[in-house]
């Protein structure tokens, strides 16, 4: 047990002693997203800022990994940030949403239809992703690959819309990344970071929930 634990805490030393340029901006990375999970967890609107920064960074590590569709997604997600920075903005300064309602949790949940089109939409985005990837691509996980960075398009829709649904997409996301992550030997920094992030999705949900105040 003694060597067990002597080995475990030689190897988060170690991957913390002597960084290279790539562990370091993970480790910037790293602080961003927890700064990011904290403000989305109160539904802040400058989550979307931190999260496009967070963006450029991991677009880097990604594409250095050969985790293309991450990268994709990381460029595209700068987009995505921009118009859910708008959306939540123009939600609370909309004419008749009280001051109140905007500085508090609120959320909606899936309609049927919603869903139905969501997830259409969802197989169409992963088939083209995954075709590219296969491809186009030298990538050693097209199918994971595809799969995370789908539901990472989706899933930043689905949060600029309140959604609370949200936290089961990103549950699904970072379970599945920690995996992908292991296997292309990503600092662990990051990987910490995605354990991390499957509890948070966790307790987002369950905050929402109980301190947020459902809309129609």
């Amino acid at each position: 047990m003694e060597q067990l634990i002597q080995t475990i805490t030689d190897y988060l030393i170690s991957q913390f002693t002597g960084l290279d340029f790539w562990g370091i901006i993970q480790i910037a990375g790293l602080i961003l997203s927890f700064v990011y999970l904290i403000l989305e967890f109160e539904q802040k609107a400058a989550m979307w800022i931190v999260c496009a920064i967070s963006s450029v960074i991991y677009a880097c590590v990604y594409f250095n990994s050969k985790i293309y569709a991450d990268m994709g997604f990381s460029c595209f997600n700068i987009i995505l940030c921009i118009y859910g920075f708008y959306k939540w903005y123009k939600h609370s300064n909309k004419n008749g949403v009280q001051k109140e309602e905007s500085e508090h949790i609120t959320y909606t949940h899936f309609t049927l239809p919603q869903f139905t089109k969501t997830s259409i939409v969802s197989i169409a985005i992963w088939a083209v992703i995954y075709l590219i990837l296969e491809y186009l691509t030298d990538s050693p996980v097209p199918v994971l690959d595809a799969f995370t960075t789908t539901l990472n398009i989706v899933g930043t829709w689905v949060l600029a819309q309140k959604i609370i649904e949200v936290w089961g997409y990103w549950f699904v996301v970072n379970a599945v990344s920690i995996y992908i992550y292991c296997k292309r030997g990503l600092h662990f920094s990051t990987i910490l970071l995605y354990i991390f992030y499957l509890i948070a999705s966790v307790y987002g949900y369950i905050r929402w929930r109980t301190k947020g105040r459902e809309i129609h």
